[in-house]
């Protein structure tokens, strides 16, 4: 189910970052959890202009995270926000 919806159930979190974060299973081994760590602190520098979008679409793509994807449906939730 993507985050964007015509159901007005929009959730807007506190820290617009918080839309692309990313969790795992409490079980997840530790290279998993290293590796969302990376993931939502890319995010953050992202955000904050201190990465470069090549850079960060390669990251999601090294972690099997189809960056186009996963970017484009923050990218529908916002545009929701603004209509």
């Amino acid at each position: 189910m993507s985050i964007a919806s015509d159901n007005n159930l929009l959730w807007v979190p506190p820290d617009i970052s918080d839309l692309l974060t990313v969790s795992v299973q409490g079980d997840a081994d530790d290279n998993t959890v290293q590796g969302m760590l990376i993931i939502n602190g890319a995010a953050s520098q992202w955000l904050n202009g201190t990465l470069d979008d090549y850079s960060y679409f390669e990251l999601l793509n090294h972690f099997g995270i189809d960056p186009f994807r996963f970017v484009g449906e923050v990218e529908e939730h916002m545009a929701l926000l603004m209509r």
